[in-house]
């Protein structure tokens, strides 16, 4: 039975996307907007979610994601442990060699 790890982001409000573009090699990673409004670039498409919708990203597949409007966004993430983890660390602090913090991670930066 695979484990996952299920997180509340409270977004504020921001113009562009919230994270680089980025895959995750063996994880799955799935956003439900509670309140607010998500969009989630998943390949070349780029989804709009409103309170109650939710989109899975395949592992393997190139994403990110934004808040839309000007309200923010409350989601729940539904993550693999090892993706936790990736953003745990990113939120830490300072980081030497970001290419291979994502690789230890099993993820990659899409430029």
């Amino acid at each position: 039975m695979s484990q996952f790890v299920l997180r509340e982001w409270n977004l504020q409000a921001y113009p562009g996307d919230m994270a680089p573009t980025h895959v995750h090699h063996n994880g799955d990673e799935a956003f439900y907007v509670i309140e607010g409004e998500l969009t989630v670039l998943d390949g070349d498409t780029r989804h709009h979610l409103r309170a109650g919708e939710m989109h899975t990203v395949a592992a393997g597949s190139r994403h990110t994601f934004a808040t839309a409007g000007s309200s923010g966004a409350k989601v729940l993430v539904v993550m693999s442990p090892e993706i936790d983890r990736l953003i745990q660390r990113l939120h830490e602090g300072p980081i030497d060699d970001m290419a291979a913090l994502w690789a230890e991670h099993n993820s990659s930066l899409v430029e």
